[in-house]
């Protein structure tokens, strides 16, 4: 009873050192509670995309879940540090150890108690909240979230077992310490770190290899290892530059005839002694600013990307589809409008396409003016790959593509349709496909409303052959799946389409009429551009948000860090400026010290930060071209924006701790 009674005593008279570990606690609890409830409710099954969004969300909570540990494992050991002296008197008054564990363990699970509690109130305001922006996000009309008690139940025993792993590392921290050694722990004084060349060369030479990957990836479905490989060089690179290259480099200032200036020799020696300290924690925040700035801009630019995809393939809102020849195209038009005058539905740029796109074809070495396939596939994405779309001259006639010139049985256009407009040289003069020689009648830059390939790698080599007529098409056609299908057990054949506009409000009505006027072919089927945006961004809406939601999580994460670190910082610091001013430092010269010291400690994670963004700039725009955002503008804007609202809020975050160091600094 006493131990519990000295255990709420030292929480609440003790709070100011309890805060942070609390607020730690509970900003975790919500975060884990938000994906959690959303990943179990009930609700997310009335949704559509709903269980690729729970899915998700599952694999959210195991990143946050691990990610929850370190933050609170970080936030103990600082709340044991400060109290070292406090245990370190428990056992000199005769209190010992047993008890002194004993009182630890209460006031871990009254921690505990207060955060299952406060946590689980936030956490359902909040997962409300974030429901409702994930509804809007896709779309949807259902607003309800409901709260399922195994959520609640969940990230009970979940964060027991958090605070049972805390448990263990207090009871070694005070069981492995004597009295004496618990009175020093907090002002225990810092051997000056020893500067490596070694390690400083090598954080170089890691960051400077993760970056040369990083920049040289041509294809990030082929070489995502390859990036995978550049994000663990520049971790471990970033780590190394904290804590060996900056020691290095302040030792070098030290050197200098400047140094001796008072301002220069207070910040350098002091920024020295502490960098040792630090060096982790300024890593770890390097790391989840870094990782904030990608996911959000990964995330922003795939959800925008979204509609941007579903029109590259949806040219017009409807589109029939069938797996056949189009000899009977012009009835079906004429069929189609029928259906649409007996429900008084209005439709219109009515266009008929006959085509088959992705084969892929590999081209041999040859002259530049002559593409020559061969009789062997090679390896996808390799550089003499390609993926072929086969059409006739009509289709792009009935798009409403001017000047197609009149072409002969043995003549084609090519048309270089890939993301980066480098398939092919515009000086070629003929193609050798499956054994068939067509001249070149002329190459076209682009066509108008031809749906997009599904061939979406930035660095694919994507082409359009342009068929006189349907039997030169067919024919074509056949010599490709004679070579190549026919041997791989499977034909690759024609689709005819007719797109067309319409209404989305007459779309369900129209549906009806088409299945009746359809009904002696069930080949033929109807889907529109509005349906598939809405199944489009319920698909990859659960991927943007929880995007979101780790964004949210780890730029907390950091914000967390940064408090507990200028709080350690203030400690440790203020014994040191104390007797700047007692040998004769002046206040002003004092706060002048300070600032530029914390300024120069606080933005230097924010600079890394963008110099990492920097050097996988490239292959994060090719990870989302994935998603066909084509227009690099789009993606340098929201890349732009991002750092720059980062950087309001690390700016924010820098003033609100700042003043803690500063107030226990001058006090």
């Amino acid at each position: 009873m006493l131990s519990l009674k000295l255990a709420a005593n030292n929480i609440k008279k003790g709070f100011k050192s309890f805060a942070p570990f609390l607020m730690a606690s509970v900003t975790m609890f919500v975060m884990i509670f938000v994906t959690a409830s959303i990943a179990l409710s009930p609700s997310i099954s009335k949704l559509k995309g709903g269980s690729s969004l729970s899915q998700v969300m599952g694999f959210a909570l195991i990143v946050l879940s691990i990610f929850a540990v370190l933050i609170l494992v970080y936030s103990y050991r600082f709340l044991q540090t400060q109290r070292s002296k406090e245990f370190g008197l428990y056992d000199i008054l005769g209190f010992g150890k047993t008890r002194i564990v004993g009182v630890a363990f209460l006031e871990l699970l009254l921690s505990y108690i207060i955060t299952v509690i406060v946590g689980t109130i936030c956490g359902i305001a909040f997962s409300k909240f974030l429901f409702l922006v994930f509804v809007n996000m896709i779309g949807g009309n259902y607003f309800n979230l409901v709260i399922s008690p195994t959520a609640i139940l969940l990230l009970a025993i979940l964060f027991f077992v958090f605070f049972l792993v805390l448990m263990m590392i207090g009871v070694w921290i005070i069981w492995r310490s004597s009295s004496l050694d618990l009175l020093r722990e907090e002002s225990k004084g810092e051997k000056e770190p020893k500067s490596n060349l070694f390690f400083a060369i090598a954080a170089v030479i890691l960051l400077g290899a993760g970056y040369y990957i990083a920049l040289t990836v041509e294809d990030p479905m082929a070489a995502i290892m390859k990036f995978f490989i550049a994000v663990l060089l520049v971790i471990f690179g970033t780590y190394l530059f904290y804590i060996s290259f900056t020691v290095w480099y302040l030792k070098l200032k030290k050197k200098r005839p400047s140094y001796y200036k008072p301002n220069n020799f207070i910040t350098t020696s002091s920024m020295l002694y502490r960098m040792k300290a630090n060096a982790v924690g300024l890593g770890n925040i390097t790391i989840l600013l870094s990782m904030t700035i990608v996911t959000v801009v990964v995330s922003l630019g795939v959800f925008l990307g979204t509609e941007n995809s579903v029109k590259t393939y949806y040219t017009r809102e409807a589109k029939t589809y069938s797996v056949a020849n189009n000899t009977d195209v012009k009835q079906d038009i004429e069929r189609i409008k029928s259906a649409a005058a007996s429900k008084n539905i209005e439709i219109k740029n009515l266009s008929d396409m006959y085509y088959a796109q992705d084969l892929q074809a590999d081209r041999v070495k040859s002259s530049k003016d002559q593409f020559i396939t061969s009789n062997k596939q090679g390896v996808m994405f390799d550089k003499n790959s390609y993926f072929a779309t086969l059409t006739t001259a009509q289709t792009l006639k009935s798009l409403g593509n001017k000047d197609i010139p009149s072409l002969k049985d043995n003549q084609v256009l090519l048309v270089d349709i890939s993301k980066n407009k480098t398939s092919f040289d515009s000086k070629i003069k003929s193609i050798q496909w499956y054994g068939e020689t067509y001249q070149v009648a002329d190459t076209l830059n682009s066509v108008k409303d031809f749906p997009s390939s599904s061939v979406v790698t930035v660095s694919s080599k994507v082409m359009m052959i342009v068929f006189a007529n349907n039997q030169a098409f067919d024919k074509g056609l056949a010599n490709y799946n004679k070579t190549i299908s026919d041997d791989q057990g499977f034909s690759n054949l024609a689709s005819t389409s007719i797109i067309f506009d319409i209404k989305p409000v007459d779309e369900k009505r129209f549906t009806k009429a088409f299945k009746e006027e359809f009904k002696d072919n069930k080949d033929l089927s109807i889907s529109y551009r509005s349906e598939a945006l809405q199944d489009q961004r319920a698909q990859i809406g659960g991927f943007v948000f929880v995007g979101f939601v780790l964004g949210i999580s780890l730029i907390l994460g950091a914000a967390l860090i940064i408090y507990y670190k200028q709080l350690s910082e203030g400690a440790q610091d203020k014994r040191s400026f104390k007797i700047l001013q007692e040998v004769g430092l002046s206040k002003e010269e004092v706060q002048k010290t300070i600032k530029s010291q914390v300024r120069l400690i606080f933005f230097l994670p924010l600079v890394i930060t963008i110099a990492h963004f920097a050097g996988a700039y490239l292959m994060i725009e090719k990870i989302i071209m994935l998603f066909d955002i084509n227009d690099r503008s789009v993606i340098f804007t929201i890349s732009l924006a991002t750092i720059a609202i980062l950087a309001i809020i690390y700016y924010l975050i820098y003033k609100a701790t700042s003043r803690v160091y500063y107030k226990i600094v001058e006090r």
